[in-house]
């Protein structure tokens, strides 16, 4: 007898702008590996490297890590983090995800040198390495934001967008203004009261935010 092994859903996950790249998703992958989802995690760029500031090449690796994980399954979730927040709002017009979440996505973001300066964790044994993005790369985040941030208006997928009401970087009316150019009734805009940006890697606030994000997964909260 054959045996058909039902493959597990796969969440694709696009960090934000900072010098943890995709380790700010670390905690919450963590999370969904334990509830039985896999996970996808990359880099957009490298920051190491100054010059990796081609906008065209950061979108190719997310669009190619969403096309990987649809060759594994057609149970695929998106999730998008600040910058990524808006790519992943691009992706979801080009791949049919069965959901999309944003948190705390830049649509309008209000104070990048704090979306810079994510960590205090050195990258390099050297003593002066830097912890923030380079120019270059900086110049691109605005062109990404510019160039994507129209997305939202074309999505047909369900979509939550989760703020922390004490969001330094991104001023959650941000959110809110997104959330009505939504162009259907299957979303949700929920606020988490006194989370901060980085609510994703904060103690006092990631629990509530994964369990959020779980029930939008397995589609509780529509």
């Amino acid at each position: 007898m054959l045996w058909k092994f039902k493959r597990k859903p796969i969440v694709v996950t696009v960090h934000g702008f900072g010098a943890k790249t995709s380790h700010e998703m670390d905690d919450l992958a963590a999370f969904l590996k334990q509830n039985h989802y896999e996970v996808v995690q990359f880099n957009l760029y490298d920051i190491h490297d100054p010059n990796d500031a081609k906008s065209g090449s950061w979108i190719m690796r997310a669009e190619q890590a969403i096309r990987t994980a649809f060759e594994k399954t057609d149970e695929v979730y998106l999730i998008g983090f600040s910058m990524g927040g808006v790519i992943a709002s691009y992706l979801a017009t080009l791949f049919p995800v069965q959901c999309l979440i944003l948190i705390a996505p830049a649509f309008h973001y209000v104070n990048l040198q704090l979306a810079k300066t994510t960590t205090k964790k050195k990258f390099s044994s050297s003593p002066s390495s830097s912890l923030s993005p380079s120019k270059a790369q900086t110049k691109t985040f605005t062109e990404i934001i510019s160039q994507y941030k129209e997305s939202i208006t074309h999505i047909d997928c369900p979509i939550l967008i989760l703020h922390g009401t004490k969001d330094e970087v991104i001023d959650p009316s941000s959110s809110i203004a997104e959330y009505k150019r939504i162009p259907h009734d299957r979303k949700r805009l929920l606020f988490i009261e006194g989370a901060p940006h980085r609510m994703l890697y904060t103690p006092e606030y990631e629990k509530t935010a994964f369990s959020i994000i779980l029930m939008m997964l397995q589609g509780k909260l529509m």
